[in-house]
């Protein structure tokens, strides 16, 4: 008797409800995997499943933070705060130093990624010149300033606290909009400025962390040549 592989694998998602997230959910029920995900308000998900197991909580909950990642096999994270003043200034920082001892308790648990920020650099500050140059009056235009110093603090301290059990994954997208999916994409050195689908990016992303050769790395995302 053979084992289908699809059962073996259980993804933790936290913002399943964003416009990655919801996505990547979807792709992940599509190719028979288990998904467990954490909503403040499980309504939003709008998806009823048999392979999906639904956490109500939030991100300061740390019941539920355990109960999301309790057997997976793979956890993502593609949540994010509000551009501008409205961002809450370290809420990703402040999150994943909550959720890591609990990641790092579950024996399951094969790979953790986490999709940060473009224009964020590597954790030793290593960055494109290109990307260099453009990201402080980026972020300064589009009031992403916080979110960028956020997300960079967050791959200094994965970078810092890596696992032994467990690899762990930092994606970088460029431009993304809202249409039809239906392009492949592909983990990149380089940076790409090509508007990629939030669909795309949803069901990249959950190839991505389970592709082994990229843990430890921090890939930009980009259209498959």
């Amino acid at each position: 008797m053979t084992t289908d592989p699809t059962t073996e694998v259980t993804i933790g998602i936290f913002g399943g409800t964003g416009q990655t997230g919801r996505h990547a959910l979807h792709h992940a029920l599509q190719l028979g995997y288990a998904v467990r995900v954490l909503a403040r308000d499980p309504g939003k998900l709008n998806v009823q499943h048999d392979r999906l197991t639904v956490v109500q909580g939030d991100f300061e909950n740390v019941a539920a933070l355990r109960e999301t990642v309790k057997g997976t096999t793979h956890v993502i994270c593609c949540a994010g705060g509000s551009y501008g003043k409205g961002y809450d200034k370290g809420m990703m920082t402040r999150f994943i130093a909550r959720l890591w001892p609990l990641l790092c308790a579950e024996p399951s648990l094969k790979a953790f990624l986490f999709q940060s920020v473009f224009f964020a650099p590597e954790p030793d500050g290593s960055n494109p010149l290109i990307l260099k140059l453009l990201a402080p009056p980026a972020a300064f235009f589009t009031g992403a300033s916080e979110m960028l110093k956020d997300n960079g603090a967050v791959m200094r301290f994965l970078a810092a606290n890596r696992s032994d059990t467990f690899g762990s994954i930092v994606t970088r997208p460029g431009k993304l909009v809202e249409k039809t999916g239906g392009v492949a994409l592909v983990a990149s050195r380089t940076p790409s400025f090509a508007a990629i689908s939030f669909a795309d990016l949803g069901a990249f992303t959950v190839g991505a962390v389970q592709d082994a050769s990229l843990y430890g790395r921090y890939p930009f995302v980009a259209l498959k040549p």
